[in-house]
């Protein structure tokens, strides 16, 4: 009898046991799901989704013929698919991606579509609405129009015009990205050090949107919208002549009674 006795205590402490442990298992689980939630939340906040390029497309050309696509004479509505790369010499050119994004490439530039970066191989860049590439530098934007130019010594600069950027280095991923927000510029040295973030003025706004990334250009890039809106705020007084498409208010025809 003492045995039998002995024998259920026994298999009610396992069974008792076994309900602890499952309590644990259970709390432990319900922990690890809420903290695997919590970091996919702040990561889709942190980190903003990009819609992958799949071709570009040259909508528009000016001042000549010499676009190329892999060294190859390409016209208007020709088509670049990712990692090709597209190339001026003496000639301008407008490119919209499948992705509602765009760029502007100047005059001895070349740029590497890439799906989820825009790499820019030399010259100068006008850039809407997607990442661009410096090297192992990256900018991710939020809903941005920014300007690149590497020179030829190596060294580079970034001015954004509308929206926000983050710099980051896919060599340093330790180190805190670089935040530039509108009307701010940096520069960024032959060896991939960022410089000191820094204010344009307006008059620098001004030359760039007269210079060659704007000027003459009929095709709109996207987010010009925004552009102008973001440019008004900061600078209230400030000239658009360059930016196309921009209606004009003509005062009211006075007519005599």
């Amino acid at each position: 009898m003492k045995t039998h006795m002995e024998s259920l205590i026994a298999q009610l402490n396992q069974l008792n046991n076994s309900s602890i442990l499952k309590r644990k298992l259970s709390h432990l689980l319900l922990g690890f799901v809420c903290g695997l939630c919590l970091i996919l939340v702040l990561g889709w906040q942190q980190t903003p989704a990009v819609a992958q390029i799949t071709q570009a497309k040259i909508v528009e050309i000016l001042d000549g013929n010499q676009v190329y696509i892999q060294n190859r004479i390409a016209g208007v509505n020709a088509v670049a698919s990712v990692g090709k790369t597209v190339s001026t010499k003496q000639a301008r050119t407008n490119i919209l991606f499948n992705n509602n994004a765009g760029v502007r490439l100047g005059q001895n530039s070349a740029l590497t579509v890439g799906s989820q970066c825009v790499q820019l191989r030399g010259g100068t860049v006008v850039v809407s609405g997607t990442r661009g590439c410096l090297g192992s530098i990256t900018a991710v934007t939020r809903g941005t129009v920014y300007l690149i130019e590497m020179h030829k010594d190596g060294h580079s600069d970034i001015a954004l015009l509308e929206g926000e950027i983050e710099l980051t280095k896919e060599d340093r991923q330790n180190l805190e990205p670089v935040v530039l927000n509108p009307g701010e510029k940096i520069e960024i040295n032959a060896e991939g050090i960022l410089g000191t973030v820094e204010q344009l003025s307006q008059s620098e706004v001004e030359d760039i949107l007269k210079g060659s990334l704007f000027n003459g250009f009929q095709v709109e890039l996207p987010g010009m919208d925004q552009l102008r809106a973001a440019l008004q705020d900061k600078f209230p007084d400030i000239s658009l002549p360059s930016i196309p498409n921009i209606p004009e208010v003509n005062p009211p025809v006075r007519r005599p009674f």
